[in-house]
């Protein structure tokens, strides 16, 4: 489905066609509750719901784009309202359930929220006015709620990122009983301003996510400044010297969010844990566009033709070194050079 972003301005019949088979199996094997399956084994038609968390919400979008289908998003849309498990306006998740497979996201991400905000609004031009009013409006809540929750001021306050798991009101730093609360200190980027990865049970993750600041400006749910302070903490950190780093700082043995499964793929610099993607890269230059970085994505968009020329549309590159490392030939990082180059043909996002 993020493949699907670009890969629908290929003038390749056969392209087209594999979009919408996608598009279809995906919907036919969905989960009697609505949820849609992370991927379907096209041999097998065994249907993986292990990362189910974010491949509902692309459905919906790419359902968008493809082939609109009211009904089916309606129920997908429903069963993500059933994700909001503490009546917090925020979608929650497990570990290891979104994009990020193999990594320690959970609770409520910022990734997947920013992402639910986008479908939400995407869909809303499905339907009648009444319908379209109700799903904006739920898409400003979680806007609302992400800006109230997940937005790092560069102060060292934790208290409202974790003020969510709290099961009493009233005085924040005690509880009802007058006991004093926990609260965790931040150890990472103090000084920065930016959105937070995660909010756990009196958890939160602090490295710098860059798919989920970059669907934040995406989405539209940033202001003006915000959207600057994003793009500039990528560039002052060098996250786009090879467009663009997923994270930073690298998670190492001994931080909180350190998983001994790590060390088989997500050493620092390696897969999730500050790779480079090239797909990112696509989403990275559409919020150039966005926020009116004509020139900057236009040199961004050179630096990812070279990197995917570097990868044969690589799947991931070494964060350190910019060695293509995982599978070749990968249609997401093909599709959103395509979405990226669009974009910046047209001088703006390319979505309707």
């Amino acid at each position: 489905m993020i493949a699907s972003l670009g890969a629908r301005f290929a003038q390749d019949q056969l392209i087209q066609d594999a979009l919408l088979q996608s598009l279809i199996l995906l919907r036919d094997h969905r989960a009697p509750g609505g949820a849609i399956p992370n991927n379907v084994d096209c041999s097998t038609l065994h249907s993986n719901f292990r990362a189910y968390a974010d491949g509902g919400l692309w459905w919906v979008i790419g359902s968008a784009l493809l082939k609109p289908d009211p009904e089916v998003v309606r129920e997908v849309l429903r069963w993500y309202e059933y994700q909001d498990v503490d009546q917090s306006g925020l979608l929650s998740m497990q570990e290891s359930s979104d994009w990020q497979d193999l990594f320690c996201t959970r609770g409520k991400g910022l990734y997947l929220n920013c992402l639910y905000v986008l479908a939400l609004r995407t869909a809303a031009k499905l339907f009648d006015p009444v319908e379209a009013e109700r799903l904006r409006a739920r898409a400003d809540s979680v806007s609302t709620r992400i800006n109230q929750y997940f937005w790092y001021a560069g102060d060292g306050d934790l208290l409202r990122p974790i003020s969510l798991t709290f099961s009493t009101e009233g005085n924040p730093l005690q509880d009802s009983l007058g006991r004093p609360r926990w609260m965790p200190k931040k150890l990472h980027l103090a000084g920065e301003l930016y959105y937070l990865p995660y909010l756990s049970f009196r958890a939160v993750g602090e490295w710098f996510d860059s798919f989920g600041n970059l669907l934040a400006i995406f989405a539209g749910v940033t202001d003006e400044q915000q959207s600057s302070i994003i793009l500039d903490f990528i560039e002052r950190h060098a996250l786009n010297r090879w467009p663009v780093l997923s994270l930073t700082p690298v998670i190492r043995p001994g931080d909180p969010d350190w998983r001994d499964y790590y060390a088989t793929l997500n050493a620092p610099h390696q897969y999730h844990n500050g790779g480079v993607w090239p797909f990112l890269g696509g989403f990275y230059i559409a919020a150039l566009i966005k926020t009116g970085r004509i020139d900057a994505a236009a040199q961004m968009l050179e630096k990812l033709a070279l990197l995917n020329h570097l990868g044969h549309f690589n799947e991931w590159h070494h964060g350190a070194t910019g060695s293509p490392m995982g599978a070749e030939d990968q249609a997401w990082s093909a599709g959103m050079y395509l979405f990226a180059a669009e974009c910046v043909r047209r001088g703006q996002v390319a979505l309707p």
